[in-house]
């Protein structure tokens, strides 16, 4: 079993391999959320019964890091800032690459007095995206 370095998961504004990583990050989330749909009946036995493929499905993804003034994040910022729907590709270390169209609905910079400026985000699914395995 090989195990992979967290910094090797990386977000990129944009599409496409060549997209801007959004530098600077520490840590990245994705979530992939299946609405169900229960159609549970007398058959079932009183078992719960789901209907395959029928829900609404939604992504999430979080980042935080550090502030820094990279084209690529100060576009994710003015993004951030207005809520622009945009092409984000999540890149494995393994290869494989989630990307789909999302949008930003949160975003928070924070510094203390000794310390560096952090930033937060949350991101939620527009739309079909694609899973493509290495």
């Amino acid at each position: 079993m090989t195990a992979y370095r967290g910094r090797n998961l990386t977000l990129k504004f944009g599409a496409g391999g060549s997209a801007p990583i959004i530098t600077q990050a520490r840590s990245h989330t994705l979530t992939v959320n299946n609405e169900i749909v229960d159609i549970t009946n007398k058959d079932s036995n009183g078992y719960r019964t789901l209907l395959e493929d029928a829900g609404v499905r939604s992504a999430s993804i979080s980042i935080e890091g550090i502030v820094d003034n990279t084209t690529a994040f100060e576009s994710f910022k003015a993004a951030a800032m207005i809520g622009t729907i945009g092409t984000y590709r999540l890149e494995f270390a393994d290869g494989d690459v989630f990307e789909g169209l999302f949008q930003p609905t949160s975003f928070a910079v924070s510094g203390s007095h000794n310390n560096e400026q952090t930033f937060t985000a949350s991101l939620e699914s527009s739309g079909a995206w694609t899973f493509t395995a290495a």
